[in-house]
């Protein structure tokens, strides 16, 4: 219109003036019929971590959203499980296929996750979305037949540069260890990490340390003293069979159990608290070691220290006559400790738990709250309540429109942070799942998964817990007049 408008107002010839109108419709018609077949990627919002730029300062959630978004990316290629696990030996060369250098097991856990992708990355044709008022046609992704590889054994090395010093160890340790899988009992013998995490460090994140007060506040609630109760009186009562004397020495000090800390912890816990991957952030909700490491994990209160008194007496009108005492206990200290397993089992194995999209650099993530998400079991817009914590429910904001739909997720993405190239090896990201970890187990024969344990901590308790045990009684025949 600009053009016609100059032109008219220049003084050109009425006949001329037609002519022109004429070859401007028709140049708009043939325009909007060339236009849309140029199709355009659709950009996609995702977040990362940033780092503190300033003296104290903390990292903080970016959304790189619009012309900073990433591209999804069509691909046969899959997260790689080829590279051989620590300590693993090659095959002989003539029973490998020159091409791959991998195992039967690798190629058939390849082809796995290969046809997982497939069926979503070239299932069906895309269809660009036409867009009413617009010269483009958008498509989803973008097709590629071959990206920079990504292993996942590179994800220890890419939390080590995030500065993710102890998820890195814990997910070597799990790489290196023989295939083993958790069976989802709690209470069962596994392998035993007791070494690399300790109570000390996971204080320094978060609101951990708040939530361990929290634990220390409900050591007395009814619940944990009817624990108690059942777990002292069984102590108590152990000990007045087996002794002689009419004052035995009933006192409980647990240290020397520690060194069995399965055991330790099966006879002596006696309440819990449940820490949420949003406790191991920072900031405004930003992922830290601690988040890498565990994810969701329990700390416990176990018995540290109890004194047991109470008045002692014959009882002549029994057969045989008894010794008894009208047994109390009052706890003193306890034992504080961190309990979590390391595994990558799925509570519903139709929807496998994504762990973040990884490269060999760091990771980005789906949404806002993908914390929850790395841990594995919460909700993102909802911390999870303890059935005995009283704070209120907290409700959070999210963006959630990285990537919709499981369908895309599966897709590996493209930042496109270098100006004038695409498919660059530090700009894809990799989705990953806990399923990625089971089949590269069963490709490798490798991957441990084992329970973590924190040393023992001793706590005295502001105001001891009284216990009242009841009365304990003890065949007089047994009993000897010395004290």
């Amino acid at each position: 219109m600009v053009f016609q408008t100059a032109t008219i107002g220049l003084g050109v010839p009425a006949e001329y003036t037609g002519e022109l109108v004429r070859h401007q419709a028709v140049w708009k018609s043939r325009s909007w019929k060339v236009l849309p077949t140029m199709a355009k990627i659709r950009k996609l919002p995702y977040y990362k971590i940033a780092k503190a730029r300033l003296p104290f300062s903390k990292p903080r959630w970016k959304c790189h959203a619009g012309f900073e978004g990433c591209i999804a990316i069509n691909t046969p290629q899959t997260v790689s499980y080829q590279r051989l696990a620590p300590g693993e030996v090659a095959p002989p060369s003539k029973s490998t296929p020159a091409s791959s250098g991998s195992t039967a097991g690798d190629v058939a856990a390849v082809r796995s996750e290969t046809e997982h992708q497939k069926s979503t990355a070239f299932g069906k044709k895309q269809e660009p979305k036409e867009f009413r008022g617009q010269q483009f046609m958008e498509l989803e992704a973008e097709d590629r037949e071959k990206l920079p590889e990504f292993d996942l054994q590179d994800i220890p090395d890419a939390m080590d540069r995030m500065g993710w010093p102890m998820a890195a160890k814990l997910a070597r340790k799990w790489f290196k260890g023989p295939a083993h899988v958790w069976d989802d009992d709690l209470d069962s013998v596994q392998p035993l990490e007791d070494k690399l995490v300790t109570l000390d460090w996971a204080l320094r994140y978060g609101s951990v340390k708040k939530r361990l007060n929290n634990l220390l506040q409900m050591t007395g609630s009814k619940n944990a003293q009817a624990v108690l109760k059942r777990k002292l009186l069984r102590h108590a009562s152990d000990t007045f069979q087996r002794a002689a004397s009419t004052k035995p020495n009933l006192d409980l000090d647990t240290t020397d159990f520690v060194v069995d800390l399965r055991q330790f912890h099966l006879d002596w816990h006696f309440q819990k608290m449940e820490v949420s991957i949003l406790d191991t952030t920072e900031g405004v909700l930003v992922l830290t070691d601690l988040s890498g490491a565990l994810g969701n994990f329990v700390l416990y209160a176990a018995i540290g220290r109890a004194h047991l008194n109470g008045a002692r007496y014959f009882k002549y009108d029994t057969d045989p006559q008894q010794f008894c005492m009208d047994a109390s206990a009052s706890v003193t200290h306890v034992y504080i400790y961190i309990k979590d397993n390391y595994s990558f089992n799925d509570k519903d194995p139709s929807r496998s738990q994504y762990l973040g999209h990884w490269n060999k650099r760091d990771m980005i993530t789906s949404y806002y709250l993908a914390g929850n998400d790395i841990a594995g079991q919460l909700k993102p817009s909802l911390r999870r309540q303890n059935k005995d914590h009283n704070a209120p429910k907290e409700n959070f904001r999210l963006r959630s429109d990285y990537l919709p739909g499981q369908h895309i997720v599966d897709k590996p993405v493209d930042t496109r942070r270098s100006l004038f190239s695409k498919f660059q090896a530090k700009d894809v990201y990799w989705p990953v799942y806990n399923r990625s970890y089971n089949e590269w187990r069963k490709a490798r024969n490798r991957g441990e998964d084992f329970m973590i344990y924190s040393k023992p901590q001793l706590y005295k308790l502001e105001t001891p817990i009284i216990i009242d045990l009841g009365t304990i009684c003890r065949p007089y025949d047994t009993t000897s007049k010395k004290p």
